[in-house]
């Protein structure tokens, strides 16, 4: 098996890295060359944090490592991996081949890359203070790359002819299995339902509590062209074994509708899984469609085809989730109403269906 090449993306926030890598992905993919895109920031979130590991470094690059050879097995040859990085520390070696640059632009270029994120302006303030000093103590062995007087395809262009870094013994690159275990809250639903809201306030709660728990979503975890594809389900599986590691004990995941429970259930074989179908009318997933096209609803993640969507994409995507709403329940599935006005009401019914009513809110 030919080594796959990793190449890392770092940088403050509002530098473009996740614009710049989701493009280079596109590109390379385009082109027809076997591709694998990958925000490391989605391999994370897992609180609260380890005491021994506050800014969760070392769990996020562990759960790259181990991904990643998930990637190379599928086939993919270019892993392209976006955001946060240590910058007191080397790139991180995974025992594959990898570049690893580190994204620069002055202020006044990430605050005007960051407004389109609706943050407020004391976060976006704070952003940026932390962002020139992680810039300032980057370790000198990061490569660095000004972003802020090219255009997106002039940085492309130049991240894509720089060579990977060879790797001692990238091929030797294997993890044992470990079997997931604890509890996993499967949220999923026709498109637009709003399972990535309750599956995110479900996982809030938690961190609020004190409960130490992962949350994912999947849709982010499998992306690759030309390649074999990327079993979700058994992406999930493997960075729950990651969190179980630093203790959590519960894993709240929210799947695209196409995963199948029979897979989860494949990929969980020592684990509590419980199901639960988001059902809602077209109008309230047109709603949130538009939402989404307006970028006021949600956060903004790679790959999301509602982004600036005009009136027929909102459609064609409303008829998507009518017909997976339409589909007979699958074995496992609890049906769980989730009209646009009551996000409160369907979290509170999920936590209890879940048994995690003892949290207080």
């Amino acid at each position: 098996m030919s080594d796959m090449e990793v190449l890392r993306l770092a940088g403050a926030p509002g530098v473009g890295k996740s614009t710049v890598a989701w493009a280079i992905a596109q590109r390379l993919a385009d082109a027809g060359v076997p591709t694998g895109y990958l925000d490391i920031d989605q391999l994370g979130m897992c609180y609260p944090a380890p005491p021994d590991d506050p800014d969760r470094w070392a769990l996020k690059e562990t759960a790259l490592a181990r991904l990643a050879v998930r990637f190379r097995d599928a086939g993919v040859e270019r892993l392209v991996v976006s955001g946060v990085a240590d910058p007191t520390q080397p790139p991180p070696a995974s025992g594959l081949p990898t570049s690893s640059l580190w994204l620069d632009a002055d202020e006044e270029t990430r605050r005007r890359r960051l407004t389109p994120r609706r943050w407020e302006r004391e976060q976006v303030d704070a952003a940026l203070v932390a962002g020139t000093e992680e810039a300032s103590a980057a370790h000198p062995a990061w490569e660095r790359l000004d972003t802020a007087h090219s255009t997106i395809d002039e940085t492309v262009r130049a991240v894509i002819a720089r060579p990977a870094v060879a790797a001692e013994g990238a091929s030797d690159v294997v993890f044992p299995e470990k079997h997931a275990t604890g509890r996993v809250i499967w949220i999923t639903g026709p498109r637009c339902a709003g399972a990535s809201r309750v599956g995110w306030e479900l996982a809030r709660r938690q961190w609020a509590a004190g409960e130490r728990t992962g949350f994912l979503d999947v849709a982010q975890l499998s992306f690759a062209w030309n390649a074999d594809p990327v079993n979700g389900a058994a992406a999930v599986a493997l960075l729950q074994a990651v969190f179980a590691e630093v203790g959590a004990k519960t894993l709240i995941a929210v799947a695209p509708f196409e995963v199948p429970p029979k897979d989860v259930r494949a990929a969980f074989p020592r684990a509590s899984v419980r199901f639960f179908r988001l059902d809602a009318d077209d109008r309230t997933r047109r709603d949130h469609a538009v939402r989404r096209a307006e970028g006021v609803d949600g956060a903004v993640l790679a790959g999301d085809d509602l982004i600036g969507a005009g009136a027929d994409v909102v459609e064609r995507i409303v008829a998507i989730g009518a017909r997976q709403r339409a589909s007979s329940s699958r074995p496992g599935e609890t049906l769980i109403d989730s009209p646009a006005s009551s996000l409160t009401q369907v979290v509170a019914r999920v936590r209890e269906l879940a048994g995690l009513t003892a949290l207080p809110d």
